[in-house]
């Protein structure tokens, strides 16, 4: 096969970072080849390309929402997926229909097959989401990196101009034996998205170390760089008291980032992040107005990230919230604990009742220990089978019943029940305190599928 070089800092098709398994086999010669099969589906629409440990799905969220609000067809890959592989695809803000997916991502694995080369299910779930955005005409693709960056299946060879941007959000220790063992190494992992010329809006508020890297990677292309931190934010404050949180940009005016429906304060410098992007990309996108950012603002949704539901949901008449996030590593478990400081406030005795899986590589006691209060209930749970990653699997509910025994140093405090994830919040509701459901987005996905009456 021809050599095929990216546009990328030290990409290349013809060298995969690791060799792991034939689960995760990181590399860009595989998709590529299916992708020449196709005829190059990724060659006909224009891509924000999004890299990150934490808050690129959110961002995705953000810049989609606000392109489909300016009149343009936009297609949005992000992952891991809700209830089946088909909801990581979206058309206009809606997944994509069964019979569609199926029929694309029936003939991108006849492609796999036939030629013989033996894809991993996320480079087929890659091809099947560029071919279905080419079936359907889309204006604008945004794409969210599976893994990494540099050979994730995602980073391929887009139109000579085709990448409007790319965008680094909050880069911390995840992933390591794919990805390298310190911080340095993980960024320029997430760098190698970067292409020459193209702007990449980073999220300024990440470590000295990880912006350094991505500076030096960035200028080795001669890649211009906007850094947003939280001093690019503006505030006000009006006569009632009420803070409001406002972005200057170039093209757009002052942009209210408060009216974000999304939960946590670092929405808004994920918004910040999305909306930066936009400006630097204005030239190529016309229809984007200040107007239609607040719309698409007003109107993203991301579920599964600090998601609030009533209890009543679960079990019946009862008042307290019900919190889902599929916070899953150290970076994101400190974020969620900032948040859930408020729900305490809620508590008729300041505690919160936990419902957790985790992903059974995940170090269980090192991200309870960061949530975990004196006196908090724990419920251990689990996650079905993933649709399309057989690997993944949860971790054994005895090990993290042990691990919250040791933490909150009672037996009384942990509570085993059999059964659905619904059943478990509702048992867990029984406290009447705020309830939290985290560590995995598998098992928010489990939760939101039994809610919705259908199998995960």
């Amino acid at each position: 096969m021809t050599l095929v070089k990216n546009e990328c800092v030290g990409s290349c098709y013809k060298k995969p970072l690791i060799f792991i398994s034939m689960s995760i086999n990181l590399g860009l010669e595989r998709v590529a080849s299916i992708l020449h099969a196709l005829k190059g589906p990724q060659k006909f629409f224009q891509v924000f390309h999004v890299a990150g440990t934490n808050g690129k799905g959110s961002v995705c969220a953000y810049i989609s929402s606000i392109l489909h609000r300016s009149s343009l067809i936009t297609g949005r890959f992000t992952s891991p997926h809700f209830f089946h592989p088909r909801y990581s695809i979206s058309i206009n803000e809606k997944p994509v229909s069964k019979l569609l997916f199926d029929d694309a991502h029936g003939m991108v694995q006849s492609i796999s097959q036939r030629e013989g080369i033996d894809a991993t299910s996320f480079e087929l779930l890659t091809a099947t989401a560029l071919e279905i955005f080419y079936r359907k005409g889309i204006d604008v693709a945004v794409v969210e990196v599976g893994l990494g960056g540099r050979f994730d299946a995602t980073n391929v060879d887009y139109k000579v101009g085709g990448v409007l941007g790319t965008i680094i959000t909050r880069i911390g220790l995840d992933h390591q034996t794919f990805l390298g063992d310190t911080i340095e190494d993980i960024t320029h992992q997430k760098t190698g998205i970067m292409r020459r010329d193209v702007p990449v809006t980073v999220y300024g508020d990440n470590e000295d170390a990880a912006c350094k890297v991505i500076l030096q990677d960035a200028a080795a292309i001669k890649c211009p760089v906007t850094i947003v931190s939280a001093s690019s934010i503006r505030r006000e404050v009006d006569e009632s008291g009420m803070q409001s949180l406002y972005l200057p940009t170039k093209s757009f005016g002052d942009i209210n980032l408060s009216a974000s429906p999304l939960n946590g304060s670092y929405q808004h410098m994920n918004l910040a992040c999305a909306i930066t992007a936009l400006d630097m990309a204005r030239p190529s996108l016309p229809t984007v107005t200040g107007s239609s950012i607040h719309e698409g603002i007003t109107r993203t949704k991301w579920p599964g990230r600090l998601q609030l539901l009533n209890a009543s949901e679960f079990a019946g008449d009862t008042q307290q919230w019900v919190l889902l996030d599929g916070a899953h590593n150290v970076q994101a478990a400190t974020s969620l604990s900032e948040y859930v400081e408020d729900l305490r406030k809620e508590s008729k005795d300041g505690t919160i009742t936990w419902v957790m899986a985790l992903s059974g590589n995940r170090d269980c006691k090192e991200i309870m220990s960061l949530l975990l209060r004196n006196r908090d209930r724990f419920y251990p749970a689990s996650f079905g089978a993933v649709d399309g990653m057989p690997w993944v699997r949860p971790l054994d509910r005895n090990l993290l019943t042990s691990a919250a025994t040791d933490l909150l140093g009672s037996e009384e405090l942990v509570f085993l029940v059999h059964g659905a994830a619904k059943d478990i919040i509702k048992d867990a509701c029984k406290h009447n305190s705020p309830v939290v459901v985290c560590g995995s987005l598998y098992l928010v996905s489990d939760v939101l599928a039994e809610l919705r009456g259908e199998d995960s």
